[in-house]
């Protein structure tokens, strides 16, 4: 599944807008880049892998449960999950 509809969507923590994903995949928060989205759905923090987007829309992040996408295609994490 191809996960390019999350670009140009918001980027939540816990509720809260934090930032978003730019039209080509960079995940910005806080205004400072912080990783890129490809459209596989791959995770990538300083151009390290550390996670996936699952075909259900849940995210794993080092291998834990860390969020969803949510139906309007934006990235739903939980600070728990990021931990």
């Amino acid at each position: 599944m191809l996960f390019i509809d999350c670009y140009g969507k918001n980027v939540y923590i816990d509720g809260e807008l934090v930032g978003y994903i730019a039209p080509e995949g960079d995940m910005f928060a806080n205004g400072h880049k912080f990783g890129e989205l490809s459209p596989e759905g791959d995770i990538y923090i300083q151009g390290e892998y550390v996670g996936y987007i699952e075909d259900n829309n849940e995210i794993y992040v080092r291998e834990k449960l860390a969020g969803y996408v949510s139906p309007s295609n934006d990235l739903c994490f939980d600070s728990k999950g990021l931990k």
